[in-house]
């Protein structure tokens, strides 16, 4: 055997066996309980999701968003800041390892997205919807949170009264109006610490003197935790003109990211900030998801040099003091500070959290936040948009198409006809490998999964034409020898021409073509370049070691 065939045996099935080690996660992902693997070890869900193949909205259904992104200061939000948007999407997306989305805009000021495979909702409006605004605050102290909600109590109880809801009391204290609230607010933060404790009420008596209060429980010594059922009314509270006219100008009041279940009830945590960022995640270099030496899910990061030294002064000059870590306006998780951090730190994760939580701010906080508001106009979940039935009845005529194919070769060209076969075979595995390679990850769509059909109708039509070419030499007189090798160069062109033009094709439906269009145009275009190998080369290595024959099965 000479020294050129020999590499050509080896570069083929060191490609093959490439091919398999690339198709095997998704042979592994696509034969399990995706939902009982996601659930009993997410680390390694995520991980065989982002080495799968990737399949497109139309085999698998998924999630349908459009968003409007709001402009600055009210303003229309202009082409430029749309494609900001649009690239920070296209970032968090391609990160969390979602099959390859369609995201485009649409109008001035609207993007659509369409995330094949995904079904979590909540989840997509997280990655999609949220700014990812990473900010660090610190807490208002007890007496300040309780002195504001004892404020907010005031105020409620006069409004209550107004609008019949509770009896006007005979011994009722005078009426403050909320700038007088306000002002007993601000002299209770200029004064040393004092005891807020109430008195001993009954509980009807609790309620009608505290509204406000009586919706909270469990007093951590910053803040609190309200049962969910209380939650939508605290907020309605929170939101009165007269609520918000006596909160100092320097506290936010806001909520936890997620609920907390505590046996049969969930509740959420209330937080009194100080509005003042002390710091954001913009000096933020490197994040990751991981677990803490409890088990518990956290993400670490790392700070670039500047931040590290804000990083350092803040944590060292408020040693023992709780620090807010604020997403988006609500508090990821508050832990006390136990000494001065500066270059490397830990968000820890609050409430009911999980690992697959902490990867998805990880990756909001690796893409960046969004650099405008974005308002979520419609979120759904579609089914496939061919319907299951049509792309089952697809499948199975895509499988008895290529076996009829197939079959045809090897009844009527025999042991060469096997041959072509096996490179057919190769030829699909070696597209499908190609679309898992890194830096590629393709998506398969039906359109997709039609041009990888017509490539081996195409690997079929190559090995035809070769073999009739063959046979042809063969009828004339000559050797085995001589009539692979002037078969095979006989073929060459016109082999290439077809290809060629075909290719030229598949380059103007990719470049005018948007979606499945140029799913098929790619799917096409890599099938084409992978026929000519196995047809050329794959077919002729086998071809080569038979040229000693006496006969030809062909």
């Amino acid at each position: 055997m000479a020294r050129s065939q020999i590499t050509w045996i080896a570069i083929i099935v060191i490609s093959i066996i490439v091919s398999i080690i690339l198709l095997y996660p998704s042979i592994v992902f696509y034969t399990q309980d995706q939902a009982a693997l996601k659930r009993n070890t997410p680390p390694e869900y995520y991980s065989l999701k982002s080495k799968a193949l990737r399949l497109g909205l139309d085999l698998q259904g998924g999630v349908h968003m459009v968003l409007q992104v709001k402009g600055t200061q009210g303003g229309m939000a202009t082409k430029e800041l749309v494609d900001q948007v649009k690239n920070i999407l296209e970032i968090r997306i391609d990160k969390f390892g979602i099959a390859e989305p369609d995201i485009r805009t649409s109008g001035a000021d609207q993007i659509v997205v369409d995330l094949p495979g995904y079904t979590d909702i909540d989840t997509a409006k997280a990655l999609i919807g949220s700014t990812a605004q990473l900010q660090f605050k610190l807490l208002k102290t007890g007496d300040e949170a309780q002195a504001i909600a004892k404020a907010i109590d005031s105020v409620m109880v006069l409004a209550l009264i107004k609008e019949g809801k509770i009896p006007e009391r005979e011994n009722a204290p005078p009426a403050q109006t909320p700038s007088d609230t306000a002002k007993g607010i601000e002299s209770i933060f200029g004064e040393a610490s004092k005891d807020t404790s109430q008195e001993m009420m009954t509980e009807e008596e609790f309620e009608e003197n505290q509204p406000f209060s009586a919706l909270l429980t469990d007093w951590t010594g910053r803040w609190w935790y309200l049962p969910m059922e209380n939650y939508y009314q605290v907020m309605q509270y929170l939101e009165r003109p007269e609520v918000q006219a006596i909160i100092p100008a320097n506290v936010q009041v806001t909520f936890g990211t997620r609920a907390e279940k505590r046996g049969d009830r969930q509740f959420q945590a209330i937080y009194f900030l100080n509005k003042n960022i002390e710091m954001t995640g913009d000096a933020i270099v490197d994040v990751r998801e991981n677990y803490d030496q409890m088990r518990r899910p956290v993400v670490n990061f790392e700070l670039n040099s500047e931040g590290a030294r804000t990083f350092g002064r803040l944590t060292g000059n408020h040693i023992n003091e709780p620090l807010a870590i604020v997403i988006d306006g609500r508090v990821e998780s508050a832990p006390n500070i136990q000494s001065r951090i500066t270059k490397q730190g830990q968000i820890t994760m609050g409430g009911e959290a999980n690992i697959a939580d902490a990867y998805l701010l990880a990756v909001l906080l690796k893409a960046g936040a969004l650099p405008a508001e974005v308002e979520l106009l419609q979120s759904t979940i579609i089914g496939p948009s061919l319907g299951q039935d049509s792309i089952n009845k697809g499948k199975i005529a895509a499988v008895v198409g290529v076996l009829a194919v197939m079959g045809f070769l090897a009844i009527y060209y025999g042991l060469s006809g096997i041959i072509a076969d096996i490179a057919i075979a190769l030829n699909v595995l070696f597209v499908l490998a190609f679309m898992v390679i890194p830096g590629v990850n393709a998506t398969l769509t039906m359109p997709g999964i039609a041009g990888l059909i017509l490539t081996v109708g195409m690997a079929d039509d190559a090995n035809v034409i070769i073999f009739e070419r063959i046979r042809e030499e063969l009828r004339s007189g000559k050797t085995v020898k001589a009539a692979i090798d002037t078969g095979y160069a006989k073929a060459l062109l016109t082999i290439i021409d077809s290809h060629v033009t075909t290719l030229i094709s598949a380059l103007f439906l990719f470049i005018f073509g948007s979606g499945p269009v140029r799913g098929f145009a790619v799917t096409l275009s890599v099938g084409i370049f992978i026929s000519l190998f196995t047809a050329l080369f794959v077919t002729k290595a086998v071809f080569d070691m038979r040229k000693q024959y006496k006969s030809l099965s062909i």
